[in-house]
């Protein structure tokens, strides 16, 4: 829990060097719009001797800062010119350099609301960092004092939600307000928060490359699922493209349909265009990269992250050529394997006969192609969407590197809620035949590379191991599994796929942990439990199976998830015989990009070394609404991590047959608990009662799909009945 708190302050507000931004003239002066309600309910009971205004935005703060906030006691002092001034330069950033959207409507009308934290004698006011909008007109910024400190990153970040809001707000049938599009908005703000700091952070790599395999709007990929969007500005010429999906979505969209339309692109054409990302990825091959690039070779887990660029694959008949995906890997929407190969000699033509295990119901599809590297620079390859293809790829001297990328890529994009993950995903597996080249690890003679970043690779199985963890011998670590930091992982254990157990988690008996699984620190887990898929476990338990991210199941021994995915059988070598030399021309050596970058930044923050958050951050907003109609949905509250004195929760609402445009949740503290923190849904208390309101992004629901928010508290964990209500 230490490291996810650590986590969470450094992807939210991560201090960098503050830009240098010209003053530039901004719309007519402003109106201060506070709701009404703040006040007459209590719920942020200001007074204006507790305020400060600039041209853009109104500051509040609480009692205990006092009148003049630079002379109150820690933790309650804080700068307001100096808050301001960032907030000032940041708005001037977005709107005069960056343009994301005109000053128009609310944001040309009201000054931004900006709530200082956790200096107000009412507990419930204590969010570290949040942006939304309030009343439907006006932004909304909750920041703690330690949060918005010089060069404060969570303050760009949480100013891009406001500016997100503000782009649809007023306008009927506009926004990224679809289930689908929660890690869009995500992983929106942390680009935004990068054009201003484009030193400072890179988002949540760790979780990310270890799951890129996942849909791209998996929950999993809230704060590192940006590279797709900078690869859509280079592609497009420019951050205008950017700026056009977020101000010209319309409501009933997925991020990738409104790109789509706004390109004129048919669901093929998309389809290719993206295989291209997938391609990039493979060196990360973008005109940012001098920025970031820090940041993936000292990402969290580096020492086995790196070791590796890609996923295995199983043979099926390694004399014949023939490989497949295993099952579990397989790319959903918009993910996508790399699949590392070594050419059988120098200026080998590989070539390929891929074919996809095609499911009707879900619209399989894929995009594939080969990449080639040669001295840090790549080589693209012609990209196929033939469910059953052959195509070849013809190396150069000294392209001793190449890699076959596949990206799953339907017949239409789905529309997966925020939380529907690994059972509720399609995943589209395929098989191939290679010749001229074999996977990496297949060839004669292989060696693995050397353990570094403190580990070693484990005896039974070739995992990557802590050197500071405990793992027996007669447990199995798989080739691309991993035991971090100081775990336990012993008698017949078994941690498969690209699993990963976190520092501090215990595994034992005949346990499997497999897939894409994450088990973070304070998990105990024995007897025959089986956790896999996108998982995430922090409890003690020792049976059941466990396939879906889902912290409010809980450990209650039952049998996995039902997978939407059906089985199938392998193909014949014969079917899979390479009959086609279907040789691609290939493309052109690129020339490098330039990084541009306006108002650079020096002393950029390190790479985040905690496990990422289990929740995103929201755009919570306290808001007023009319009185729900009750019955719309329901509310269940489960713990997923507890340490003394304290301990973290979530909670799953689900819509009803009638689905949701907003959402109320309720329910009853403890006595002694306090909640501390909150995200994806603005919480607040009043004596033992405690409340919860959507987010910005997550209030419309459709019939039976779910959203979570999570929250810290202090007290002992308890997990009571929680009341619904919605319109």
């Amino acid at each position: 829990m230490r490291r996810l708190l650590a986590v969470l302050a450094v992807l939210a507000v991560g201090l960098v060097a503050a830009p240098t931004l010209a003053k530039t003239a901004f719309a007519a002066t402003k109106t201060v719009y506070i709701p009404a309600s703040w006040q007459s309910t209590g719920e942020v009971p200001w007074a204006s001797n507790r305020t400060k205004e600039s041209a853009n935005f109104i500051l509040l703060w609480g009692e205990k800062s006092g009148t003049t906030p630079t002379s109150a006691p820690s933790p309650y002092n804080f700068d307001p010119d100096n808050i301001l001034s960032q907030l000032e330069s940041l708005y001037s950033y977005y709107v005069n350099t960056m343009k994301f959207t005109t000053e128009t409507g609310a944001l040309a009308q009201y000054k931004i609301d900006v709530i200082v934290t956790q200096t107000w004698n009412r507990t419930e006011l204590d969010a570290w960092a949040t942006g939304g909008s309030a009343d439907g007109k006006v932004g909304v910024i909750n920041i703690a004092p330690a949060a918005a400190l010089p060069g404060s990153w969570g303050l760009a970040h949480e100013l891009g939600h406001v500016f997100q809001n503000l782009t649809f707000l007023g306008r009927s049938g506009y926004g990224f307000t679809d289930a689908s599009a929660g890690t869009f908005w995500e992983s929106s703000a942390e680009y935004m928060a990068m054009q201003v700091y484009p030193d400072g952070g890179a988002g949540d790599l760790t979780r990310f490359l270890r799951t890129e395999n996942m849909a791209y709007s998996s929950s999993r990929h809230h704060y590192g699922a940006w590279m797709l969007i900078q690869y859509l500005v280079d592609r497009s010429g420019g951050i205008s493209i950017f700026n056009r999906l977020w101000n010209e979505a319309r409501n009933t969209e997925h991020p990738l349909e409104t790109y789509r339309r706004l390109m004129g692109l048919t669901q093929d054409q998309l389809n290719s265009e993206l295989a291209g990302y997938a391609q990039h990825q493979v060196t990360y091959d973008y005109s940012n990269k001098a920025h970031f690039q820090t940041f993936i070779n000292n990402v969290y887990g580096a020492g086995f992250l790196n070791a590796y660029n890609g996923v295995p694959v199983d043979a099926v008949n390694q004399a014949a050529g023939h490989y497949a995906i295993p099952d579990a890997l397989a790319p959903s929407d918009y993910g996508y394997n790399k699949i590392k190969l070594v050419p059988s000699s120098s200026g080998a033509l590989v070539r390929l006969h891929f074919k996809g295990h095609v499911n009707s119901a879900a619209g399989s599809g894929w995009s594939y192609g080969f990449v080639a590297v040669k001295n840090g620079t790549p080589r693209y390859g012609t990209v196929s969407t033939a469910a059953d293809g052959q195509i070849s790829f013809q190396l150069e001297a000294g392209e001793t590197e190449v890699y076959l990328v596949v990206l799953g890529a339907p017949s239409s994009v789905h529309h997966y809620g925020f939380l529907d993950g690994y059972t509720k995903n399609y995943r589209y597996p395929y098989e191939f035949t290679v010749s001229g080249a074999v996977p990496s690890g297949y060839e004669p003679g292989y060696t693995k590379p050397a353990a570094t970043g403190g580990g070693h690779w484990h005896t039974n199985g070739g995992g990557w191991v802590s050197n500071s963890a405990t793992v027996a011998s007669t447990a199995y670590v798989g080739p691309r599994a991993a035991v971090y930091g100081n775990s336990t992982v012993s008698g017949n254990a078994r941690i498969e796929g690209l699993a990963w157990v976190n520092s501090g988690a215990t595994i034992t008996g005949n346990a499997v942990v497999r897939d894409n699984a994450l088990i973070q620190g304070g998990a105990n887990l024995s007897g025959s439990i089986v956790v896999g898929g996108d998982a995430e476990l922090a409890t003690t338990c020792s049976a059941g199976t466990y396939l879906l991210f889902n912290p409010d199941r809980g450990c209650d021994g039952r049998t996995g998830e039902t997978d939407i995915n059906p089985g199938y059988s392998r193909f014949t070598d014969a079917e899979l015989a390479i009959t086609d030399g279907g040789t691609t021309t290939p493309t052109a050596t690129p020339t490098a990009t330039s990084s541009p970058t306006s108002s650079p930044t020096t002393s950029p923050t390190s790479s985040p070394t905690a496990s990422p958050t289990a929740s995103p951050t929201s755009s919570p907003t306290p808001t007023t609404t009319a009185s729900p109609a009750v019955g719309a949905c329901s509310a269940r509250l489960a713990i997923v991590g507890s340490w003394t004195g304290g301990f973290q929760a979530e909670v799953t609402v689900t819509a009803t047959a009638a689905g949701t445009k907003s959402w109320t949740a309720g329910w009853q503290l403890a006595s002694g608990q306090q909640i501390t923190q909150s995200w994806s849904a603005n919480v607040t208390t009043s004596g033992t009662a405690a409340t919860a309101t959507n987010a910005g992004w997550n209030g419309t629901l459709s019939a039976g799909a779910t959203t979570t928010f999570g929250f810290l508290a202090n007290g002992t964990a308890s997990t009571p009945t929680l009341n619904c209500s919605a319109t």
